[in-house]
């Protein structure tokens, strides 16, 4: 028979009945463990195979006096993360969880009442190893409940200050925990000092430790006693701590420093020492007969000096004043004592700054003189008077219309760019005293406001919203507004306009092409009308042109970085767009949205090749693209600091490629030698030489550089047999300006250029192993330095030429002998 015992756990009854039956030699350890009430109580369960290999299926927890399981954790047929938690609600409910991650594992348990004390069963079912059973015995501590800290008469102490005492008395202290199991521990500190730890049991739930003091001293004074009570190392004790007072009269006051100059409206801090008051005294300052009242006190850990800091900022009125520090003791009798100064105050210069007296600073406007009076009062004197405009510092410039005069400031026929703020500076040895700023309202007529938007792109019947922004002084600006195109001027109509202050906003419809043209707007304020317009070029709107010279700047094992140059917006906001995919699988794995023309994709993965698709949009869509192809640099790269290294070419498959290649050449010099006895009828014979020039970009290097660029390239015609090479002769005409370099004749001299033409499989062993290009080479051949009784040095120079230019290639490449042609113009 099989009973269910919570979620998906399958048990059959027997194991039920066999639990009071587990003897000590199926428990494989015993452990313990402790918990505060309202706690966390973590139960060990060791879930380590003894086989390697092995995984836990099932593990059941039971508690001493319970018959049935209080919580499962079933990982059969699952993994360790995706294992089934099942909980009793009568015992445990939502309190409990299985930790696995655990080092061992562990079953915790929030919220510990005093009920959950007791010895829990953990029983691990493996899949391969025997059944395993471990016990946890779980002790609940009760912490104390409170703290009655009592005098020597048996009252509660009241705000926790003990006392005042006189000096030389004995002092009891008596401190009582109420609850706790086990019975707390109760002891006396003195800060980290432990005082007495001889606490005596009154009852079950009652602990009591007396502290006594004998002749208490001044050092006493101010000194705090904890009373603690502990039943356990889990939590913080509970505590009760009192302060001790003392009746002392203070020994003497003094003023702490050097009586020196103070600066007017300077903060200072000035303290007093009062030196043996018992209780703390009352200290209280005074600046002649007026109180201060900013003031902070603090007493020294000995308790013997107090020290009051008054925090003073003098005026220059109180040069000559008394500053007094008078102390006592409340409780005492004739126990005042004080210590006083006699003020001697510096101050900064007292400046205020005033417009020149027939000015009014509301009729101001550009053109005018201005002038400004600083007014300067000063102990010690000021050596130097200077002048701020904005915080800016002036100068004396009489060429600009700045005219710096001492206590004086002109300014010649002010423009707007004059207004703000001014101020005038005293210095003296105390310091610049800054006075009042005075602001300067420069009225003037309007202008354009600079940076707006002069290019407003908008499709025909479509409403464009054009704001015209002036600067203006006053505000309150009228606009008008006028259309123009090559063909005629007319006024905006009232009703599409709308304007506020210094802005306005025209409203205006293209409906033809030459609707189309420049909005012209004017302001006009009290002082008078715009000179200049405001002028707006309404244009088609568009998509924008595609993005031009993009440049990859940088790349790295996870990253492109990539700069573009922006076209035309197509006279809307334009913002741009990088799209990376996968060179292999074409797949998107970047996708990056700018307003700036760069871009910098990361988290690419690493020696990946990339074809890059960059374009802008606006509002109208989006250009045509732009195209790149990229790729990451490989790990090993990025961290040596270097770039990817080209791969090197394996020259081994090349030389019978290079072997054909030489009997080709051989056959094109016998090529070229048949043109000239047929063309060559009327070459002149003063030369003996022929000029072979090829189209090879390093036929002077080494072999290396002739496998990365062949010298030979095939024409893209398909030649199968050698022999029709002469049938495939043609005519080619060249620009003027291509000659051989030593001819000198003009008019009806000849060059002739003989085309190379190699056999497809031949072109293809080329491609593979080089790289890919032109099919066709060119050889030219000067005909004036030869004719038909000059053939035998002829051939012999051509095949020695042609022999000594691509001899070198003759061991990187074979194949099939190519076709020529010539032709002569």
């Amino acid at each position: 028979m099989e009973l269910w015992i919570g979620p998906l756990i399958l048990v059959s009854i027997n194991v039920f009945w066999t639990f009071g039956k587990i003897t000590n030699e199926e428990i494989v350890s015993m452990t313990e463990a402790e918990a505060v009430v309202g706690g966390v109580a973590k139960l060990p369960c060791d879930m380590t195979p003894p086989l390697a290999g092995d995984k836990v299926h099932l593990v059941i927890w039971y508690k001493e006096s319970i018959d049935l399981p209080i919580y499962s954790y079933d990982a059969r047929g699952k993994s360790v993360e995706g294992a089934h938690h099942w909980s009793e609600n009568t015992v445990l409910g939502s309190r409990a969880f299985f930790r696995t991650s655990d080092a061992p594992a562990k079953l915790t348990l929030e919220s510990v009442k005093d009920t959950d004390a007791g010895i829990y069963r953990c029983r691990i079912d493996f899949k391969k190893s025997p059944t395993r059973n471990t016990q946890v015995n779980l002790t609940v501590i009760i912490p104390p409940e409170r703290l009655s800290v009592l005098d020597e008469k048996g009252d509660h102490i009241q705000d926790y200050i003990l006392g005042p005492y006189n000096e030389g008395t004995s002092v009891d202290i008596t401190c009582i925990s109420t609850g706790g199991r086990p019975v707390p521990r109760v002891t006396w500190w003195q800060e980290n000092a432990l005082l007495d730890d001889s606490y005596e049991v009154l009852s079950e739930r009652r602990v009591k430790n007396v502290l006594s003091l004998e002749r208490v001293e001044r050092r006493h004074l101010h000194m705090v006693f904890t009373c603690q009570a502990s039943n356990n190392n889990l939590i913080a004790p509970i505590s009760s701590a009192i302060t001790l007072d003392l009746n002392l009269r203070p020994l003497w006051v003094k003023l702490v420093g050097e009586n020196r100059p103070l600066s007017s409206e300077q903060t200072y801090e000035i303290s007093c020492q009062v030196v043996g008051a018992r209780p703390p005294p009352t200290i209280s300052w005074y600046k002649g007969s007026t109180l201060l009242r900013n003031t902070r006190e603090s007493t020294t850990g000995d308790g013997n000096t107090t020290i009051s800091t008054l925090t003073f900022s003098p005026l220059m009125e109180d040069s000559g004043k008394t500053l007094t520090c008078r102390a006592s003791s409340a409780t005492i009798e004739d126990s005042e004592l004080e210590d006083s100064w006699k003020l001697n105050i510096f101050h900064v210069p007292l400046v205020v700054l005033e417009l020149g007296s027939n000015l009014n600073a509301s009729t101001i406007r550009e053109g005018i003189d201005v002038y400004f009076e600083c007014n300067i009062k000063s102990n010690p004197w000021v050596y130097r008077v200077s002048w701020r405009h904005n915080g800016m510092t002036l100068v004396n410039n009489a060429s600009a219309g700045t005219i710096v005069q001492n206590q004086s400031l002109v300014l010649q026929s002010v423009s707007r760019a004059r207004a703000g703020l001014y101020t005038c500076v005293g210095s003296n040895q105390e310091g610049d005293g800054e006075s009042n700023p005075v602001p300067l309202d420069v009225k003037f007529a309007p202008v354009c406001k600079p940076g707006q938007q002069k290019v407003v792109g908008v499709a025909r019947h479509e409403i464009a919203k054009v704001m015209c922004e002036v600067e203006a002084n006053p505000t309150d600006v009228h606009f008008t507004w006028k259309f123009n195109n090559s063909g005629e001027t007319f006024d905006l109509p009232s009703s599409h306009v709308a304007s506020e202050r210094t802005r306005s906003i025209a409203s205006y419809t293209p409906r033809t092409e030459v609707e189309y043209g420049t909005l012209l707007c004017w302001g006009r304020n009290e002082l008078g009308h715009q000179k200049q317009p405001c002028v707006y070029h309404v244009i088609p709107a568009g998509r924008p042109d595609p993005l031009e010279n993009c440049t990859i700047l940088n790349q790295t094992a996870d990253s492109l970085y990539v700069e573009c140059d922006e076209g035309f917006d197509g006279g809307l906001p334009q913002e741009f767009q990088m799209e990376v995919y996968d060179s292999q699988s074409h797949a998107l794995v970047s996708n990056v949205s700018s307003k700036l023309c760069w871009f910098l994709a990361t988290g690419l993965p690493s020696g990946v090749g990339f074809d890059i698709v960059l374009y802008s949009f606006n509002s109208k869509g989006h250009s045509e693209s732009s195209h790149l192809v990229a790729h990451t640099l490989k790990s090993a790269a990025r961290r040596s600091g270097q770039t990817t290294a080209p791969v090197a070419i394996e020259l081994t498959p090349l030389l019978g490629v290079l072997a054909g290649v030489v009997a080709s050449l051989i056959l094109l010099a016998l090529g070229i030698v048949l043109v000239l006895r047929l063309r060559g009828k009327d070459c002149d014979e003063k030369h003996q030489k022929t000029i072979v020039s090829t189209d090879l970009k390093r036929s002077n290097e080494s072999m290396d550089s002739l496998e990365k660029n062949p010298d030979i390239i095939p024409h893209n015609n398909d030649y199968h047999e050698e022999e029709k090479a002469f049938e495939n002769l043609n005519s080619r005409l060249y620009p003027t300006h291509i000659t051989v370099e030593g001819r000198r004749k003009a008019g009806k001299e000849e060059v002739t250029y003989a085309e190379l033409q190699l056999p497809p499989n031949l072109y293809t062993n080329l491609v593979t192993s080089t790289r890919q290009d032109e099919q066709t080479v060119y050889a030219l051949i000067d005909a004036s330095l030869c004719n038909a009784t000059a053939e035998t040095p002829l051939i012999n120079h051509t095949r020695e030429s042609t022999m000594n230019t691509l001899e070198r290639g003759a061991r990187v490449m074979a194949g099939p002998p190519p076709s020529v042609s010539a032709t002569r113009f």
